[in-house]
């Protein structure tokens, strides 16, 4: 993710003028607890509150533009650092010293700001490849595309394209179901195969039929189909609404950090980099955090009120559901010792305060994407590559919830189970029923849309839900998919060919039905396709 200059600096101009004003009710503050001190030197609490404020101005200083904040922040928190440890109370030599270090902060915050390093350039914009023979609709296209800031590349033909995407993978493309060199089903099927071809978001345009259209442009592998002539927003919506599907969602930053500045600014640089970003300023909330904001990364400052990010850090990992949670230590200069407790406690690295935004970004990114790629590992099953049981129900849930809440989205359950599978096994051997298994869930990603859900359920079941369908559509779909596999031959490790099929049962989505209902129609329908001798398709409108 890059970081938007314009974004960033408004948020940062916005927040400099409260700095200024935080930070001199702040040093009034850290005045009273050194006269605190003055009075009782063995007053620990007023000791380490004194530190917290001193590592407040040295981790948020530079951000905002006074980088000798930072500097005598950082000298009054080692002053009282080493006092801490050694367990001994402050003399005259420390207060007077405390007391310079407030009149020099004084000053800087009269003084003019420094300006900034830039911050890392913008991202650069999604891409589109426009494949039509008519330069008018390739022309027109094109303008609904830079309106939604999408760059663009033209095509007018087969040959053309593939020409186009063999110097570079874009992002999105709409492509014609008619092409003076081939047709564009052949195109978006190819495209599909070619490597980084499966993440794209692919749509048609043709001027047959839409019931054609739409199954035929799914069997290929485009994510929808439109018909001449084209309404051109409409298109580019269900475009954008594709390309943000096929986005990472943002990735959520938690920042467990007690001082307001710092957590403003860091919080600043994320946002403005598209991240989600949280501040939790109260550690006793850190359970209640974790559970609603579920974050993809903890950003943890060591000097907490009332504890410290060490144990913090150890509180996360005891919980099972976050052990493998990023964890990133946040601490000052005066704390470099803190690697070695950080690690023990079980955090991945630490950053030094102020973190220039570049690092901050770099850093966080790095950890998210192997944490998200982990996680991509335990959702999908070892052997097809499609998702687990567990995660394909977890998100066929989050789509019933979505009905309810927004009814009329079509969307069809189809079940498919091998047939005659552990016959199979008997006769030619678990490794060709593996065989089998991994060749119906590579027709199954070819066939079916990267933005619907592909799943296998257990042993020889799978499962699809295809968005935007009718159930007529998706039985008519299956029993291409169905026919395609039938005449696939399978070849056992002896190098013995044999045929294999499968059954299934379609179900739509009503309004109103859970998931368990919605599961259980589908499986009617797939013993219904068995029952009648095995090797089709059947919906649950036909066999209730």
């Amino acid at each position: 993710m890059g970081l938007d200059p314009l974004s960033f600096e408004q948020a940062l101009r916005g927040l400099r003028g409260h700095f200024v004003t935080g930070c001199k009710e702040r040093l009034d503050r850290m005045d009273r607890l050194i006269g605190d001190l003055e009075a009782d030197g063995a007053n620990e609490g007023s000791l380490r509150d004194l530190m917290i404020q001193f590592h407040g101005l040295s981790g948020s200083g530079s951000t905002y533009g006074f980088p000798r904040v930072s500097l005598l922040g950082l000298e009054g928190e080692r002053l009282c650092d080493a006092l801490v440890k050694q367990k001994t109370p402050p003399g005259q030599r420390d207060r007077t010293r405390w007391r310079s270090l407030l009149d020099s902060l004084r000053q800087e915050l009269e003084r003019e700001p420094a300006v900034e390093t830039p911050p890392p350039p913008a991202a650069a914009p999604l891409e589109v490849l426009i494949v039509d023979p008519d330069p008018g609709w390739r022309a027109s296209l094109e303008t609904f595309a830079g309106r939604e800031g999408l760059s663009v590349r033209l095509a007018g033909n087969r040959a053309e394209a593939l020409e186009k995407l063999s110097q570079r993978m874009p992002d999105g493309a709409i492509v014609s179901v008619r092409l003076p060199d081939g047709s564009g089903y052949a195109l978006v099927e190819s495209l599909r195969g070619l490597a980084g071809g499966e993440g794209l978001a692919v749509l048609m345009m043709g001027e047959a039929p839409a019931f054609v259209n739409r199954v035929d442009a799914i069997h290929c592998g485009a994510d929808g189909s439109f018909d001449k002539p084209l309404d051109g927003k409409t298109l580019m919506r269900r475009l954008a609404h594709l390309l943000e599907r096929g986005r990472t969602e943002p990735p959520r930053v938690l920042f467990v950090e007690g001082d307001a500045d710092g957590a403003a600014s860091l919080r600043a640089v994320m946002e403005s980099a598209g991240y989600r970003a949280r501040i939790c300023r109260d550690p006793v909330r850190m359970g209640a955090e974790l559970s609603s904001f579920q974050p993809d990364i903890v950003l943890l400052d060591i000097e907490l009120p009332g504890t410290d990010g060490f144990a913090v850090a150890r509180y996360i990992r005891q919980q099972e559901a976050y052990a493998a949670l990023p964890v990133l230590f946040l601490a000052t200069r005066a704390r470099l010792e803190s690697q070695i407790g950080s690690m023990r406690a079980g955090a991945e690295d630490y950053l030094i305060k102020p973190v220039a935004p570049g690092l901050l970004l770099s850093a966080t990114a790095a950890r998210v994407e192997r944490a998200r790629f982990l996680k991509s590992l335990l959702e999908r099953d070892g052997l097809t590559r499609l998702l687990t049981h567990t995660a394909f129900l977890e998100r066929a849930g989050a789509m019933v919830a979505e009905n309810f809440r927004r009814p009329g989205t079509g969307a069809a359950l189809a079940l498919m189970d091998l047939d005659a599978f552990r016959s199979l096994n008997d006769r030619f051997g678990h490794p060709a029923g593996d065989t089998v298994l991994c060749s119906l869930a590579a027709l199954l990603r070819r066939r079916i849309r990267q933005s619907d859900l592909l799943g296998r359920l257990g042993g020889d079941q799978f499962a699809a839900i295809i968005e935007n369908i009718g159930e007529k559509q998706a039985v008519r779909l299956l029993e291409r998919i169905r026919e395609e596999f039938a005449n696939t031959e399978q070849i056992a490790t002896d190098g013995t060919r044999f045929g294999a099929s499968f059954s299934a049962g379609v179900a739509l989505l009503e309004h109103g039905i859970d998931l368990d209902l919605w599961r259980e129609r589908a499986n009617a329908a797939l013993q219904a396709a068995k029952s009648r001798g095995r090797n089709r398709v059947a919906a649950a409108a036909e066999s209730a």
